[in-house]
């Protein structure tokens, strides 16, 4: 009897240790000047979660990141060298686990490796993940970033310059895979 209980609390676990991947997804950051600011969106985000490893993996190519004029589009493509570089990435690890019992919204907190324009650094974001159905989860994030600490120079927009912090966002609808 102890041992059935075991294999099913076993399964359980396993039941609730899966992959999933992105159904859809939008990345976004926001831009601020002194007069005003712009945002870049990006609705062909990919990635996956695997709740048994912790591992988390994300990446937008940059070319599909739009801020509404073709002209700064194009500047940002070549500040970010997308030739060399042409996706963001985030590859990292859960710190935190997320309980498939609960139907409230839940905060963990994800550590790793972000890159943009082929520079790496290494950070933390707090992140939403919430059940919506079985099999589905919504995962948000928002957090910022300074550009210079990616080794990118602040553009300027007739001789006023893009402040260094950006934020950036991340909404998400992930299906177990």
């Amino acid at each position: 009897m102890i041992c059935l209980l075991i294999m099913l609390l076993s399964s359980n676990t396993f039941i609730n240790a899966q992959n999933y991947v992105v159904k859809e997804g939008n990345a976004s950051f926001k831009a601020k000047m002194p007069v005003n600011s712009y945002t870049g969106e990006s609705g062909r985000l990919q990635g996956t979660i695997d709740f048994e490893t912790g591992k988390v993996a994300f990446t937008v190519s940059v070319k599909s990141i739009k801020t509404g004029k073709d002209k700064r589009d194009g500047h940002m493509y070549e500040l970010l060298k997308t030739e060399k570089n042409p996706n963001v990435i985030f590859e990292g690890k859960l710190i935190d686990g997320f309980d498939f019992n609960k139907n409230t919204a839940q905060t963990v907190k994800v550590n790793g490796d972000f890159t943009l324009a082929g520079t790496t650094r290494q950070i933390t974001i707090p992140v939403g993940l919430k059940l919506v159905s079985e099999g589905t989860i919504q995962l948000t994030a928002s957090w910022s970033l300074l550009i210079t600490d990616y080794n990118l120079e602040r553009p300027s927009f007739a001789f006023i310059k893009v402040k260094d912090k950006h934020n950036l966002s991340v909404d998400v609808l992930l299906r177990e895979k």
